[in-house]
């Protein structure tokens, strides 16, 4: 029962329209896409992959570009937060949803997944995002448009992806 109480005062604290609820929903994000992209450069310490492209960028900046996109969905998530009309709550959890994806492409993106798995959780990420994109521009076109480097670094992802399924 503590943590239930826990939790709900963590979701009424993310779902204010103020300063703390900024930086709140910001260093969430952030803090776990670090620990999400942490523990997927730990898991794949001496892990090669022959099949990557000359373009694909090494592990420890795609960590780097995905703490700057986890700070655009926190912030996307905070600026939800002002508006009171309907659909709002339905935007914010698409939001939550889409940074909960994400969280695992660090670990899908590992040399040793099956790089069709990878393509295909690449797809329906990018597939989850526009939709989240949709839905959220209903209500905040600015929300959405921060939601929108996303889309691009997932399709450079995908691009990555199949590239290196067509060097197999």
């Amino acid at each position: 029962m503590k943590i239930m109480s826990t939790l709900l005062r963590w979701v009424e604290a993310l779902n204010q329209d103020d300063i703390q609820a900024r930086w709140l929903n910001i260093g969430l994000a952030v803090s776990l896409g670090l620990l999400a992209n942490v523990l997927a450069l730990w898991c794949g310490r001496g892990m090669e992959s022959d099949s990557a492209p000359w373009f694909a960028p090494p592990a420890w900046i795609a960590a780097l570009v995905w703490l700057f996109l986890f700070a655009l969905l926190g912030a996307s998530r905070w600026m939800l937060n002002s508006y009171t009309i309907i659909g709002v709550a339905t935007a914010r959890t698409m939001v939550t949803l889409l940074i909960a994806c994400c969280l695992l492409w660090p670990f899908y993106s590992l040399p040793v997944v099956d790089l069709g798995i990878a393509l295909a959780a690449n797809i329906i990420t990018t597939a989850l995002a526009i939709a989240t994109i949709v839905i959220v521009r209903r209500r905040s076109v600015e929300a959405a448009s921060l939601v929108m480097p996303l889309v691009v670094w997932l399709a450079f992802a995908t691009i990555v992806a199949l590239a290196a399924i067509g060097r197999l």
